[in-house]
């Protein structure tokens, strides 16, 4: 049971963008869209992040079979 929701590891991935990337981006001095680089490394990892609970949320459904979880009545 456990491997069927290994896919869930990836949602350690937006936690390694912003621990990870803290040494680099800090030292970036070109500002994109007048804004400092240390915030649109933010910005991009809000969409990133996005992004893997959204596929994270989608292989579940998979290995789910779409089962309605909401408790809600059932046709």
């Amino acid at each position: 049971m456990a491997s069927r929701y290994a896919h869930r590891w990836l949602l350690i991935l937006p936690f390694v963008w912003q621990v990870g990337g803290v040494p680099f981006v800090n030292d970036i001095a070109w500002r994109p869209l007048s804004l400092p680089f240390p915030m649109v490394w933010q910005l991009v990892g809000i969409l990133f992040a996005t992004l893997i609970i959204a596929l994270v949320f989608v292989l579940d459904e998979k290995v789910e079979g779409g089962d309605d979880h909401a408790g809600g009545p059932n046709p």
